[in-house]
């Protein structure tokens, strides 16, 4: 299925989280939009066990607290959430063993438990991921979605476990 998506760059990698042993590092990606001309900034957080978890914001907003909060108001999510994704299938196509995740984040006057950012990224990920390489597995309490490689839940069916049980260390967000 072809996805429309807007042109991405790799910038960087930073950082050296080895000092907790579950985050490695950050890559981070930017493309601009040619609708709204506004640059956006793409995070993946590259974890243990080959697991990434994608957050995207506009460059404008990227010292604000609630950069991942706030609706833009400029009517361009499914090509931005496209382009995402599109970041998504390269890294899948890098790294056979990668499975990822994130949080369809809350709006601030907005619970955590099913956004409308995790419905409408949930729906996506249905449509762009096969049912053949990954699981499909949603925590709606905290809106968040994972796509977890079936051959890395062969060779370890205690996967998710695991990652869980880190993400609940390092993030308090997770209990």
């Amino acid at each position: 299925m072809e996805l429309y998506h807007y042109p991405f760059h790799f910038v960087k990698k930073e950082g050296d989280y080895l000092q907790n042993d579950f985050l490695k590092y950050k890559l981070l990606y930017t493309f601009k939009s040619p609708k709204s001309h506004q640059w956006y900034w793409v995070w993946v957080e590259v974890y243990d066990k080959d697991f990434y978890a994608v957050k995207f914001h506009l460059k404008a907003h990227r010292l604000s607290k609630n950069k991942y909060n706030v609706m833009t108001g400029l009517f361009e999510a499914r090509p931005v959430i496209n382009t995402c994704i599109a970041i998504m299938q390269q890294i899948a196509t890098e790294n056979p063993h990668a499975s990822f995740g994130f949080i369809g984040a809350n709006m601030l006057d907005e619970s955590s438990f099913y956004t409308k950012r995790f419905h409408i990224y949930s729906r996506m990920m249905a449509t762009y991921f096969s049912d053949e390489s990954f699981i499909h597995w949603v925590l709606y309490k905290k809106s968040a979605y994972v796509l977890m490689r079936r051959s890395e839940l062969e060779r370890n069916p205690d996967l998710i476990n695991e990652l869980n049980a880190k993400f609940k260390a390092l993030y308090d967000f997770f209990d």
